[in-house]
């Protein structure tokens, strides 16, 4: 087995949670570190950086090879999470997406914060032995409006097209008991599954493993207490066995957004939804709503209720 030994760490999660942030600017606060946010990804809305990128990963990864598990993270995680490849070459296949990108890095530390990682999560460690994974969760009903309100997001859009099976889909696991109604299912109940299996696949490949930590979103960026949470957080990212690297917090940092689209777009907040979203959100969601504190408010809870009122 081939090993990429630096220090490392791994921002993953849904997508939605601020990976564009961290990947931009969290070395600003820590020394000798370079971030990056989804190195190698496509994204149509930003010629410019995919033109930079091509100069740096090749045409070929940058285009076609963006519909094969060696070239792309996003595919690879997919293929295996819908088990279409083994753990053998999934391990090969990020260890050859990294490891030419990662050697030219100066910095002693790496952080990558990309949401494409869900599916590869278990096998990071395998290859970057002196590595962290931070996952952030969020609230699912801001997820699916921050999501559906985002242009950039393509995820089951008329460009995500089933024939390349990029993105998972419950007609990709036969004991789903979504797939035989997933064609009928409107985007927003395809977003609640998606959100509740990558999230449950990818917390489940990290079961146990002591080099990994959760943090909620709201914790991290809308609390009172936002900026202890995220010394906490950053605690946890610089201390390596080999080596404390400092950190200075910018605290005007946290408050700023980027890639924030939650007020754009059809999907209101949540408090103007009709009791049959809530109601198909918890369906979905309701190990993420119990777990991590989400839907106490009365006023959501008297959404579910008058639900549950209508059925009777």
């Amino acid at each position: 087995m081939s090993y990429i030994y630096k220090n490392s760490v791994f921002i993953c999660s849904t997508g939605r949670t601020g990976t564009q942030f961290f990947g931009k600017r969290i070395s600003d606060s820590i020394e000798d570190c370079f971030s990056v946010h989804e190195p190698a990804a496509v994204w149509l809305s930003r010629p410019k950086e995919w033109r930079e990128k091509i100069k740096i990963f090749g045409p070929f990864r940058m285009t076609i090879g963006q519909f094969l598990p060696s070239n792309s993270m996003f595919k690879l995680s997919a293929d295996r999470a819908a088990g279409r490849i083994d753990d053998a070459n999934a391990r090969e296949y990020v260890y050859n997406q990294r490891k030419r990108y990662v050697s030219k890095v100066k910095q002693s530390l790496y952080v990558e914060s990309n949401a494409h990682l869900y599916g590869v999560l278990d096998l990071l460690s395998d290859i970057f032995p002196n590595c962290k994974i931070i996952y952030i969760i969020r609230d699912p009903r801001t997820w699916i409006r921050s999501a559906l309100n985002t242009p950039e997001y393509v995820l089951y859009s008329p460009i995500d097209f089933r024939f390349f099976k990029a993105s998972v889909r419950a007609i990709d696991f036969q004991d789903d008991p979504y797939y035989s109604r997933w064609e009928q299912m409107s985007k927003f109940e395809k977003y609640c599954w998606y959100y509740n299996k990558v999230n449950t696949f990818a917390l489940s490949l990290m079961e146990g493993k002591d080099n990994f930590q959760i943090f909620r979103f709201e914790d991290l960026f809308q609390s009172s207490d936002r900026v202890s949470e995220f010394k906490n957080m950053l605690d946890y990212a610089t201390d390596f066995k080999n080596r404390q690297y400092h950190y200075q917090l910018k605290e005007e940092m946290i408050e700023e957004k980027v890639h924030s689209r939650a007020k754009n777009g059809e999907l209101p907040h949540w408090r103007e939804w009709d009791p049959s979203l809530a109601q198909t959100i918890t369906e979905h969601c309701s190990r993420w709503f119990q777990e991590y504190g989400y839907g106490m408010e009365d006023e959501w809870l008297k959404k579910l209720k008058r639900r549950v009122i209508e059925d009777d």
